[in-house]
């Protein structure tokens, strides 16, 4: 597209004679900001009511420039500065004073030709939100309006420039795509088309600043939108591959420690997008046909490899009532364990190579006693029972049983209604309170103390490279707070000791809402709080995502130097959290498509839209269909009250086949009722005269009469 309204390419000789506050004159000093090709697209414009300004200025566009829109970045000038900034609102203007004179109008102007002299002018005027003031000089800094004169779309020269990246102190982060009005053009300077025979435009990095997102100059990263429709994770999962292989040419090692809350999202992360040779067979069948070329070209584009994560660990509690029995007071888990018993969907034979335990003791349980019992149960006497505990290191539900059989006796035989100053009554109802403390906290605690062994553990030291995958998306909300504030609170102490193992991690929190609410307080949140407030000077960033960024905490978003943003919602988005975006890209984020985000960023002096191709790695829900496919709701049935049974009766225990006849038409969530009552009714008070299996198939029957199964 050039320009056929005016002609602003001047010789350098012309330039000089003439003004210096004309682009006459500027044209040629910034000639590698301006794309030529395309020639002047519009004139800036300035009126009495709306002058130009440092920050936004306006400008009418030619009517040959079609390919012109909301998000495009351009370039006017100023005297001895070219001004960058990117379009905003548009507005179309006619002399028209109301709707009526049109209608009027028009009914005249259907009698008379198409172009007849009654046809009324109309200009289309755009805002632009500056990003950058280039001066001749690179020691001078200007601010200066843009003066009334030609607009030229911008160069990836100029973007760069816009956004800071000559000032980058760290490594230049690729993080999103941006694609201008302007189209590629070869040497010859013919337009370039893609494979459908369309016009190419000009793309261009958007790059972060590796020292204001992972530190120390300013850190952390949020994203905002519905779920579902916002590309949230998936950008989260682009942006992480991107730090890794980034980092590596730096030699510079980075983690990440991500809870996976929702199905299977995160538990694939190792399984390319790209299907093998081998696998390409297994992904056509669920229709999954990877990245196209338009996405490796993306890739290319920004320095990156389409590669999964290699160095991928996986961590789950166990499913209730499944965590292994313990010996003489001890739970093993250095040997060989049954992945299956795992509360994750990734337990398949083969894949679970790398999917270890999270199980606690009593011990642990105790150390967040507000999040395990209940506010009113929590009063100075039940407080003074649990201090008891700590004091004689009663480490494990066996022990705790043995210590009230040892209180009772003693109580009994001297006829005290006290024991170490604590009443009969508060000592029944914290053996009342305990008693279901295996059932609330829904396999992730043990009835021993765990042996790990030599395993890797979840809040150990992280090695290079290494994805840490805490799968969390299945167990209750109590387990579901207590993992992860203990995860991040012991990942938090190797932080300030130093001790990560890594050079950079990153902690990826998805719903951060429930864990650092807005007017909220506990534990977990005043962690969050204190990551993103010295976070990055400990080279911890702390990476969010939730669908109401109104409902996180303050602290924690007032540090985030990097936003991003998909499609949001109206009621969420006329909320104060967003009075920094324009009117004009409210409306864009209420109709975002998938893969385009809003992105601030420290540099940034305007937020930018972008795009991203999808993440390298195989999405959570098709890799479970392609590696989890044995995996059915079905094919678990059985296992938990089998165990339950084993656990109770050892050798006397019914065969898998007894139990799975008993139980058959009940679903998972059945089976779970009723071994919480058995195991809530039976253990820790078998007698020689209990018989478990004759109890189970009562259980079992009376919620059978209860559900209405036949």
């Amino acid at each position: 597209m050039v320009s056929t309204w005016e002609d602003d390419i001047f010789s350098a000789s012309q330039a000089d004679e003439t003004p210096r506050n004309t682009s006459n004159w500027n044209l040629p000093r910034f000639t590698d900001l301006v794309d030529h090709h395309a020639g002047a697209i519009g004139r800036v414009v300035s009126s009495e009511k709306e002058p130009a300004g440092s920050h936004q200025f306006h400008f009418w566009a030619a009517d040959d420039a079609l390919t012109l829109d909301i998000g495009h970045i351009v370039v006017a000038f100023s005297e001895e500065a070219a001004v960058i900034g990117v379009v905003d609102e548009p507005r179309r203007f006619s002399d028209m004073r109301s709707f009526l004179d049109d209608y009027f109008d028009r009914r005249l102007e259907i009698a008379l030709p198409e172009d007849g002299p009654t046809k009324r002018p109309e200009i289309l005027v755009f805002t632009v939100n500056v990003l950058a003031t280039k001066h001749l000089r690179d020691d001078v800094q200007s601010n200066r309006p843009a003066v009334n004169g030609p607009v030229y779309f911008a160069t990836p020269e100029a973007i760069n420039y816009a956004l800071g990246v000559h000032s980058f102190s760290g490594s230049t982060i690729p993080a999103l795509m941006h694609t201008n009005g302007n189209y590629v053009r070869d040497a010859e300077g013919n337009i370039e088309l893609d494979v459908y025979g369309h016009e190419k435009f000009q793309k261009t990095p958007l790059y972060l600043d590796e020292d204001y997102l992972l530190g120390p100059e300013a850190g952390h990263a949020n994203w905002t939108g519905q779920s579902g429709l916002a590309t949230k994770t998936s950008h989260a999962l682009f942006l992480t591959s991107s730090i890794f292989q980034t980092l590596a040419k730096e030699d510079k090692t980075v983690a990440a420690l991500m809870f996976n809350v929702k199905g299977p999202d995160l538990l694939w992360l190792d399984k390319p997008a790209i299907p093998e040779p081998d696998t390409a067979a297994a992904y056509e069948a669920v229709n999954w046909k990877g990245l196209n070329d338009d996405q490796q070209s993306a890739y290319r584009a920004l320095g990156l490899e389409p590669l999964p994560f290699t160095n991928v660990n996986i961590f789950a509690p166990f499913r209730p009532n499944m965590a292994p029995a313990p010996a003489n007071g001890v739970v093993d888990l250095s040997g060989r364990i049954d992945k299956s018993a795992l509360n994750t969907d990734r337990h398949q034979h083969g894949q679970a190579d790398r999917v270890f335990p999270i199980a606690w003791s009593l011990r642990d349980a105790i150390d967040y006693p507000h999040k395990v019992f209940g506010f009113a149960d929590l009063d100075d006497k039940f407080f003074g029972f649990i201090y008891e505990l700590r004091e004689r290191r009663v480490d494990s539900i066996e022990d705790l049983n043995k210590l009230f059989n040892q209180i009772y006796t003693e109580l009994d035989s001297t006829g005290e209604d006290t024991w170490n100053g604590h009443h009969r009554a508060t000592i029944r109802k914290a053996e009342n309170r305990f008693k279901g403390l295996t059932r609330k906290l829904g396999g992730l605690l043990t009835e021993g103390v765990p042996n790990f062994g030599h395993l890797p553990q979840v809040d150990n030291r992280f090695t290079p490279n290494e994805i840490r995958v805490v799968d969390i998306s299945a167990v209750n909300s109590v387990a579901k707070e207590l993992i992860v504030t203990a995860t991040i609170n012991r990942i938090w102490d190797l932080a300030e000791g130093s001790d990560m193992g890594v050079d950079k991690l990153i902690i990826f929190v998805d719903e951060l809402n429930k864990y650092a609410p807005a007017g909220g307080e506990g534990g977990l949140r005043d962690t969050l709080v204190d990551i993103a407030a010295r976070g990055r000077h400990l080279n911890v960033v702390l990476m969010g995502a939730q669908q109401f960024r109104s409902k996180v905490d303050g602290e924690v978003l007032g540090n985030c130097g990097t936003s991003l943003y998909g499609r949001i919602g109206d009621e969420e988005i006329i909320n104060a959290a967003y009075r920094s975006i324009s009117e004009t890209q409210k409306q864009e984020l209420l109709g975002l498509p998938k893969g385009r985000l809003l992105i601030r960023h420290a540099h940034y002096r305007s937020p930018l839209f972008g795009t991203f191709p999808l993440p390298p790695t195989l999405p959570g829900i098709v890799g479970q269909r392609v590696f989890g496919a044995e995996t059915t709701s079905t094919s678990r049935l059985g296992d938990m009250l089998y165990r339950v049974m084993k656990d109770l009766m050892g050798d006397g225990a019914p065969s898998k086949a007894s139990v799975l006849q008993e139980i058959e038409g009940l679903k998972l969530a059945d089976e779970t009722t009723i071994c919480d009552t058995i195991t809530t009714r039976l253990k820790g008070n078998l007698t020689s005269r209990s018989r478990p299996w004759e109890y189970a198939k009562n259980v079992i029957a009376t919620h059978k009469a209860a559900q209405g199964y036949a």
